[in-house]
C-alpha cells in the first residue's frame, strides 16, 4: 500500500470516526469535541528515555517530513493574522508611536520583568515575565524612579529592562534590527556569540535573529553612556546559526524540538534556558512564525484549532488521526507540541516540564523532556484530558 492510499484510508477512517462521535466542522478557532470522562490512572514519571527520546527516531519514520509546508509569504500572512487576534504580538517596524518614544535593541541576554525590580534568584520568580535575546529590537518608554529599568515593548511582551541590558540609538540603525533585509537565525537551544571587537560573550537562544549586511553579522553593544555601538563580524554558519529561517517542515519541528531535550526548565527564562511556552515559540521561530508568548494565547490564536471535552481516548484518537506534527496541545497555564506516533501508535509529545504529581505529591523535574499524553494531571486523569485546544498551522485533514 502506498502513503498516498493509506493517507485516503486514514482519512476515511477520521471521516467515520467523526460521524460516530458527532463531531462537525473544520479546525478554525472554537469547534468542540466532547466525550465522557476516564476513571483515575496510577502515576509515574512521565519522562520517556529510551530509542524514542532522539530526533532521527522521529525523522526517519516521516519520509513526508522534509515537504516544506509554507513558503515565507505565506507564513508572513500566518503572522499577520495572529496579530490581529492578540495585543501581546507587535510588528515593531510599523508600531504607532508617541512623541517620547526612544529606540532600543538589547545587547545581552536579559530579564524582562513585570515589575521595575531585579532578579531574586529564585527558580520560580513571580516577577519575571521572559528572557531578552542581544539584538531584540525594544521600543523604550518611561524610566523607573531609581532610573534603572525602563519599561519597554518587544515583538511579543512589554515590560520593565534593565539599562545596562540594551542600548539606545536613532530610528534608522534601530530599524536595522527591527526590519533586517538579511539576517541570521539561531538553531542551537543556546548559542554563544564571542564579540570580537568588545572582547566578550553573548548568549543567544533559539529563534534568535542577527541581522546581516554585505555578508556581515550587526553585532550590538553598549558603550558606557548608554548608547548603541553596532560592528560586524563575519558569519559562520553551520547546524548553531543559520542563514535565514529554517524551512517549515514537520522534520524540522522534531529536530528543533530535540535541541532542547534535557535542558533546564527555566521559569520566564531564568537559569539561561526555556519554560514551556518560550520553548514552543523558540521552536516556531527558526521557520519565521512568530507565535505569543503564553501558553493560553498560543492556544487562541493558531489559524487551526479544536476546543477540547471529554473522554483521554476520544482526544488520543483524533489526535493521532487528524492533526499533524508540531501540533500545539494548550490549557491555561500549558502548553506541549506533537511529535507524532511511535510504533505503536501512541501520541508524544516534548514539552518543558517543571514538575508531575502522583498519589505522593508533587515532583520537580524542571527539564525539556519527551512524554506520552496519558500520564496524570493533578486530578488523576490522563493529561490530555485537562488539554483544552489542539492548535496547528495547518489541516490535515477537513471534516
Amino acid at each position: 500500500m502506498t502513503i498516498h492510499c493509506w493517507k485516503n484510508f486514514r482519512a476515511a477512517i477520521v471521516v467515520a470516526f467523526a460521524a460516530t462521535v458527532g463531531f462537525a466542522g473544520g479546525f478554525c478557532d472554537t469547534q468542540n469535541f466532547s466525550l465522557d470522562v476516564v476513571p483515575r490512572v496510577e502515576a509515574a514519571s512521565p519522562e520517556v528515555t529510551d530509542e524514542r527520546a532522539d530526533a532521527a527516531y522521529w525523522t526517519e519514520r516521516n519520509p513526508d517530513g522534509e515537504r516544506v509546508l509554507f513558503s515565507a509569504d505565506e507564513i508572513a500572512a500566518f503572522n499577520a493574522a495572529m496579530r490581529e487576534k492578540t495585543e501581546t504580538l507587535k510588528d515593531l517596524a510599523n508600531e504607532p508611536v508617541t512623541a517620547d518614544v526612544r529606540y532600543g535593541v538589547a545587547t545581552r541576554r536579559g530579564n524582562l520583568r513585570t515589575e521595575p525590580v531585579p532578579p531574586d534568584g529564585s527558580h520560580y520568580d513571580e516577577m519575571q515575565a521572559t528572557a531578552v535575546d542581544p539584538c531584540e529590537p525594544l521600543l523604550v518608554y518611561e524610566d523607573s524612579d531609581d532610573g534603572k529599568f525602563s519599561h519597554v515593548v518587544m515583538r511579543n511582551y512589554e515590560g520593565w529592562l534593565s539599562k545596562r541590558e540594551f542600548a539606545l540609538t536613532d530610528r534608522a540603525t534601530w530599524m536595522q534590527f527591527a526590519a533586517p533585509k538579511d539576517f541570521a537565525v539561531v538553531t542551537a537551544d543556546r548559542w554563544w556569540l564571542h564579540d570580537e571587537v568588545m572582547n566578550q560573550d553573548a548568549l543567544y537562544q533559539m529563534g534568535a535573529k542577527i541581522p546581516i549586511v554585505k555578508s556581515m553579522l550587526l553585532v550590538p553593544s553598549r558603550a558606557k553612556g548608554g548608547t548603541l555601538i553596532v560592528h560586524e563580524q563575519s558569519a559562520v554558519f553551520d547546524d548553531d546559526l543559520h542563514h535565514g529561517f529554517l524551512p517549515c517542515t514537520e522534520n524540522n519541528f522534531v529536530r528543533q524540538g530535540f535541541r532542547f531535550l534535557g535542558d533546564v526548565y527555566g521559569w520566564g527564562g531564568l537559569d539561561d534556558s526555556v519554560d514551556c511556552s518560550a520553548f514552543t515559540s523558540d521552536v516556531y521561530r527558526t521557520m519565521g512564525i512568530e507565535i505569543p508568548r503564553d501558553a493560553d494565547v498560543q492556544g487562541e490564536v493558531l489559524p487551526y484549532r479544536i476546543r477540547l471535552h471529554g473522554r483521554a481516548a476520544a482526544r488520543l484518537a483524533l489526535l493521532r488521526m487528524a492533526f499533524p506534527v508540531g501540533t500545539l496541545m494548550t490549557n491555561d497555564t500549558h502548553v506541549m507540541m506533537y511529535i507524532g506516533c511511535d510504533t505503536d501508535g501512541t501520541p508524544m509529545a516534548l514539552q518543558a516540564m517543571s514538575s508531575y504529581i502522583d498519589d505522593d505529591g508533587k515532583h520537580y523535574l524542571r527539564r525539556v523532556v519527551l512524554t506520552t499524553l496519558d500520564y496524570p494531571n493533578a486530578k488523576g486523569k490522563p493529561y490530555i484530558d485537562g488539554v483544552k485546544y489542539l492548535s496547528a498551522i495547518e489541516r490535515t485533514y477537513i471534516f
